[in-house]
């Protein structure tokens, strides 16, 4: 009896595709293969494997059976050792060519991504990184979705190992009418008259938490927080003076709706917020992988460079890029 395994590739690359998008339909049309192909392919792959890996619903697409849920973590990995295999002539070059998956954190994406892909086209212009834009980055690190993630440096776990890119100043954004709009820096205390406003996320408490921590080490209550759940919403709803935000970002002066905004670096001691890089624990990160990260290093030194006294706009020029002194992080709770 052989000990060849009897399906393709090409086959766990549906299957793969099928799990993401829950759709047969739209898993086709990404494949750019027809769809009663896609279809026979799954059906073939059931039998060969005498499991049942989807339960078709015709109102609610294909959902993944228990069996199907177990598989496919094992069908990511060897999908990736595909891709590794297919890229490693040139990686032995020193070259990069393939593709990437990354996820950023939504409130760092606006901010470090640009520059960093832009620094990729020119470095590595075969390398393709495709971004996941998200609000959940563990989750897209541990179900093997991407290989590595850009976060904040909330908290740590065992199989998750953080490699930290930089320690940006804190500040808060106001409106351009603030009293305080324009000064080189003020205290945390400054600004309490007012809600604090802050996302939500599906996974608030680690960002509440920290915001609780930032006004605790000052010896100050935290006050009445709003909620909105996009970053340019609560940006419009700074400019309009309806509260204050905490922010480690460079924000544009300009909103959406035609409004500004001033950021006013804090001059209080708190705890530091690093930003990095997250990849699995006992897994060695691909070349793919460490080309990216030595972009967002240099991305990070450009967007996070300290600007006292005045608004770093989006659209000016990089600041030269110049080595700066490690940050000392505080431990987080």
């Amino acid at each position: 009896m052989s000990n060849r395994p009897d399906f393709s590739l090409t086959q766990l690359l549906y299957f793969a595709t099928i799990a993401e998008t829950e759709s047969i339909s739209e898993a086709a049309m990404r494949l750019h293969a027809s769809q009663s192909a896609v279809s026979s392919a799954m059906q073939r792959l059931e039998r060969q494997l005498g499991v049942q890996l989807l339960l078709r619903q015709r109102a609610k697409g294909v959902v993944l059976t228990p069996n199907g849920r177990l598989l496919l973590n094992d069908v990511r990995k060897i999908l990736r050792q595909a891709q590794d295999l297919k890229d490693s002539s040139s990686l032995l070059q020193e070259m990069a060519t393939g593709h990437l998956e990354a996820g950023c954190c939504s409130t760092i994406t606006p901010f470090l991504m640009p520059r960093s892909l832009a620094r990729m086209e020119v470095t590595h212009p075969r390398l393709h990184v495709s971004v996941h834009d998200t609000q959940t980055p563990f989750d897209l690190l541990r179900n093997g979705v991407c290989e590595l993630v850009v976060t904040y440096g909330f908290s740590s776990a065992e199989d998750i190992v953080f490699t930290e890119l930089a320690t940006p100043p804190l500040s808060a954004l106001v409106s351009e009418a603030h009293p305080l709009a324009g000064e080189p820096s003020a205290s945390l205390a400054d600004f309490t008259d007012l809600p604090l406003l802050m996302l939500s996320l599906p996974h608030t408490g680690a960002h509440h938490a920290y915001a609780q921590r930032i006004f605790a080490h000052s010896g100050i209550p935290m006050p009445r927080v709003i909620h909105a759940t996009g970053l340019e919403s609560l940006r419009g709803l700074v400019s309009a003076g309806v509260g204050f935000m905490l922010t480690h970002q460079p924000h544009s002066a300009h909103t959406l709706d035609g409004g500004r905004v001033a950021r006013v670096p804090i001059a209080d001691d708190h705890p530091a917020l690093p930003i990095g890089v997250l990849t699995m624990a006992g897994v060695r990160p691909s070349r793919r992988a460490e080309f990216f990260i030595d972009a967002l290093r240099v991305a990070a030194r450009q967007v996070y460079e300290p600007v006292r006294g005045a608004l770093y706009e989006l659209d000016a020029p990089p600041p030269p890029v110049r080595q700066v002194r490690p940050h000392r992080v505080l431990g987080l709770a």
